[in-house]
């Protein structure tokens, strides 16, 4: 009969065993993409994301625009806010839950767009400098039409045969009142020319975009910018600060993410814990990806143009194939994508997370690239 020591290290060696054979069938256990697209759908939404720019200028005062026309120059300035919401623009992305406190991942461009501040503050200085010589003008047309006045006024007089002065008083005082309306316009355009400095310092005009975001889920109804913005508000948590890193964290303000919603992991993700999920950082996805690899993305391709059906708003999943090996930055695959897809996850035949779809190749759909699972990780346990 074995001794007490030999029996327990038996039950060791049986239970590693154990372990190491649940291990191996859990790698095996590739999924269909029916399987996956099932599994995965709930978890994927899509966002909307209303925004305009604010421009605030050295001496502390703010001014509003929409974006950049195709000249580069600022498009819908105003100096009234109400005006900037009326005008704001609206785009659409993709995103996905990555924990159980409402938090998702999406593109950082997608939470908050960028706009090129260089080109932004060079046209604020071309528009400055333009509108002061346009008020300039108008000055000098207003001075033209009240010495016009002035002249008319001679006019309104005469001397009769008799050596009588007649003077036409209602007329007059007609060009008296177009006289006082001219000097009213006059002083307030010399007023607002003295408020423009046309010699502006360039890195004193701050850029930032302003948001307003929302999300609807796979399966339900929309048919306005609302069902976004005030049946699921979201905020901006944080977004990459590295330049190569188009990524960004949002949460739903309830900090909730719905019942049977589906929370997306990595490869050797520590599911134990709430909120973001965290990762092993001995663990590396990337590794274990090979050419031709099969991938899946599921997202809003076109955004609501093709996600919008007679049954609700539908995501759809695309597949392809690993074409080039991540190189730390990005992961490029031959999944094909269109506008609205930017945020959406990409995942293996196990359904790991494997990156997030951000950019494609050029003018072609067939290729595209991921932030991959490194940056990830990085990002998530920032």
């Amino acid at each position: 009969m074995p001794a007490r020591g030999q029996t327990d290290n038996i039950m060791r060696k049986l239970l590693s065993l154990l372990l190491l054979a649940l291990v191996v069938a859990g790698c095996n256990n590739k999924k269909s993409a029916e399987e996956l697209f099932k599994e995965t759908a709930s978890g994927v939404v899509v966002v909307l994301n209303e925004f305009y720019y604010e421009l605030k200028l050295p001496n502390g005062k703010s001014l509003y625009f929409t974006g950049l026309d195709e000249e580069g120059d600022i498009d819908g300035l105003t100096a009234d806010i109400e005006d900037a919401i009326k005008n704001r623009n609206i785009i659409t992305g993709t995103a996905f839950f990555v924990g159980t406190d409402g938090t998702l991942m999406t593109n950082r461009h997608v939470a908050r767009p960028s706009i090129d501040a260089v080109t932004v503050r060079r046209s604020m200085i071309r528009f400055m400098k333009a509108l002061k010589q346009y008020i300039t003008e108008e000055m000098v047309s207003l001075s033209q039409q009240y010495d016009a006045l002035e002249n008319e006024k001679n006019n309104c007089s005469f001397v009769d045969y008799y050596g009588f002065m007649h003077v036409d008083q209602n007329r007059l005082a007609q060009l008296n009142m177009q006289q006082a309306e001219l000097s009213r316009q006059f002083n307030e355009l010399s007023a607002s020319r003295e408020g423009i400095d046309d010699n502006i310092d360039p890195e004193g005009i701050k850029i930032t975009p302003v948001c307003r975001l929302g999300i609807a889920y796979n399966d339900t109804y929309v048919t306005s910018v609302n069902d976004f913005t005030e049946k699921n508000p979201c905020v901006v948590v944080r977004t990459s600060d590295k330049e190569d890193v188009d990524l960004a964290l949002l949460q739903l303000k309830n900090k909730k993410t719905p019942e049977g919603a589906y929370v997306f992991k990595m490869y050797g993700e520590d599911d134990s814990k709430g909120g973001i999920n965290r990762l092993f950082a001995d663990k590396s996805n990337d590794g274990r990806l090979k050419i031709d690899q099969q991938l899946y993305m599921i997202g809003y391709n076109a955004g609501l143009v093709l996600a919008n059906t007679k049954q609700g708003i539908k995501v759809q999943m695309t597949s392809g194939k690993v074409t080039q090996l991540p190189d730390g930055q990005r992961l490029l695959y031959s999944i094909p994508t269109l506008q609205g897809s930017s945020g959406s996850p990409v995942i293996d035949e196990y359904g790991n997370l494997v990156a997030v779809n951000f950019a494609k190749l050029g003018t072609t759909d067939n290729f595209n690239f991921g932030i991959p699972a490194e940056r990830i990780k990085e990002f998530i346990g920032k």
